[in-house]
């Protein structure tokens, strides 16, 4: 008995399934329970570790810095008109509320959200019933961009996609469609550019595809040349269906018209394409703890979407031309621009995840070869969630330790804080301990010389300068002895010229005990390789450093 009613709740599940239209994973519940899979491993941290996300934090306390808060001595925060805020804005409602802390965190899950399900809501419209490679589209979530603390662009991009998959959604409602794109791009554009910018550019591609889908069966292989079969084509009704379509797209331009007009001077008005870097993200895009595990999954998405046509997947025109064109943007977009690095490899994930999801394995030769690239894909994200959720309790571990030096910096003291920058030849594994520093404006209101702060692009505006070249990023940057090459500045060049007579602690983060020592330098605190100096003139060490 117990048998048959399983057996008639399969039925009914199946049934329900193909009423719906969809795979199971791409219904309603199953991209939600794909969403909380994905922000699962926050629940293990209080900070995300993500790279940059300490420094939107303490960015975001030094915005919420009152009156009599000794920030302001420091620091000054000066809103400007920019297309990278998003992240800025959302802290500030969210910390109105609930502390810097925690909307810190709740920033970094609400991205990360919108970045899942924008991909599995756009893959649930586009390719509903092929959509077998979805969890592999989701592997490219915990990619470059998220794991940098990239948030203002993950936003934008999260907001871009799932804005995107509602104008899929209300195509049978223009005039709420049209109102939906209106609204959405300016919010997308003015939290990050180029993210933004994806919102356009998908409408467009994807309008496009549609366009040659709907041409007469065959076209690809007729003489183009052949005024008879060009004279059928009714062209002013394409024109009219592509205008229909694409006419809201005119506020992306009319929000670039005003960044344009309004937004500041950039402080370096220079484009910078690195094909090195270009071709380097290819290998470095799914980074993240086990290299035998990221360059497999890298092989083994692209060989997914290189050996599926010969399965019978297939992309139409309107699923392949959004991946497409997203990818030709990785290709043509300079790598600098402005003073904003690593431009075009955040498009790298993107365009994977679009061309993953919304390959067609409906048309599989043999359905099992379909079901075993879902099946396949499922179980590698859970082996790599798996990863991140462990991944993120070592890092909570390890930022709890590091963090503990500021029980000993007073309230509102300055500290000047050097890290160090591993490189690819020293660790795969990344140690995400460049923005640390920043925390200390969070915990103890502290000025410290870690903060983004390029005029026009950002609205930190230091007002303690202890030093030409240590006021902001990148001057908390040292390298190790293997990673430097003779060149970069490691631990003891960074301080032979700081300006410590002019701040109360020095913080070193994993650079290890320079080799020689100065009188001013009074040793507080320890932790591994990690140290903490109080300034003191002419003062005398009272702690011998451990051996490491």
């Amino acid at each position: 008995m117990t048998q048959v009613r399983q057996k008639d709740w399969v039925i009914a599940a199946r049934a329900l399934w193909a009423r719906a239209g969809a795979l199971p994973w791409l219904s309603g519940p199953g991209i939600i329970v794909g969403i909380l899979l994905v922000c699962l491993p926050f629940a293990l941290v209080d900070v995300p570790p993500l790279i940059d996300i300490p420094g939107h934090m303490g960015a975001a306390a030094i915005e919420a810095a009152g009156p009599g808060n000794p920030l302001e001595k420091y620091f000054t925060w000066k809103w400007v008109f920019t297309l990278n805020i998003g992240g800025g804005v959302l802290m500030k409602v969210l910390g109105a509320q609930f502390g810097i802390l925690a909307a810190g965190w709740w920033s970094t899950v609400l991205a990360t959200g919108l970045f899942a399900g924008g991909c599995l809501w756009t893959i649930r419209m586009l390719n509903p019933k092929g959509g077998h490679a979805a969890a592999w589209s989701l592997m490219f979530v915990f990619s470059f961009p998220l794991l940098t603390g990239f948030l203002n662009y993950i936003l934008a991009t999260g907001l871009a996609l799932t804005a995107f998959a509602a104008s899929l959604w209300l195509e049978k409602n223009p005039r709420a469609r049209a109102t939906m794109l209106i609204v959405a791009q300016p919010v997308a554009m003015l939290c990050h550019a180029i993210g933004g910018l994806l919102l356009a550019l998908l409408v467009g591609a994807h309008a496009l595809g549609r366009a040659i889908d709907e041409l007469p069966e065959g076209w690809r292989w007729r003489d183009l040349t052949n005024r008879r079969w060009l004279e059928t084509l009714d062209w002013k009704a394409i024109a009219h269906r592509m205008w229909l379509t694409c006419w809201p797209l005119l506020a992306t331009v009319v929000t670039i018209a005003l960044w344009k007009i309004f937004s500041p001077e950039p402080a370096a008005s220079t484009n910078v394409w690195r094909w090195d870097q270009k071709a380097w993200s290819f290998v470095l895009t799914l980074r993240d703890q086990s290299q035998l595990l990221d360059a497999g999954t890298t092989i083994a998405a692209c060989l997914l979407v290189l050996v599926g046509p010969f399965l019978g997947a297939r992309w139409r025109w309107r699923q392949g031309l959004p991946a497409l064109t997203v990818f030709a943007l990785f290709l043509a977009i300079p790598s600098d621009i402005n003073g904003s690095s690593f431009v075009d490899i955040r498009l790298l994930p993107v365009a994977a995840m679009l061309g993953l999801g919304l390959q067609d394995w409906s048309g599989a030769r043999k359905p099992e070869w379909a079901k075993m690239v879902a099946y396949a894909g499922m179980g590698l994200l859970a082996v790599r969630l798996s990863v991140t959720a462990w991944s993120f309790a070592g890092y909570a571990e390890d930022y709890n330790k590091q963090l503990s030096a500021l029980t000993h910096v007073e309230p509102g003291s300055r500290v000047l804080a050097f890290v160090e920058h591993t490189c690819l030849d020293e660790s795969w594994r990344y140690a995400r301990r460049d923005h640390l520093a920043s925390l200390a404006s969070l915990y103890r209101q502290a000025w410290v010389n870690d903060n983004w702060a390029v005029p026009g692009l950002h609205m930190v505006v230091p007002r303690f300068r202890p030093g030409r070249n240590f006021t902001a990023d990148p001057s908390e940057f040292v390298w190790s002895a293997r990673c430097s090459g003779g060149w970069r500045r490691n631990v003891d060049s960074a301080l032979k010229y700081a300006p410590i007579e002019r701040v109360d602690y020095v913080w070193l983060i994993d650079t290890g005990l320079p080799r020689r020592g100065d009188p001013r330098l009074q040793l507080v605190w320890q932790e591994g390789r990690s140290l903490l100096f109080k300034v003191r003139p002419l003062g005398i060490p009272t702690w011998k450093p451990k051996d490491f």
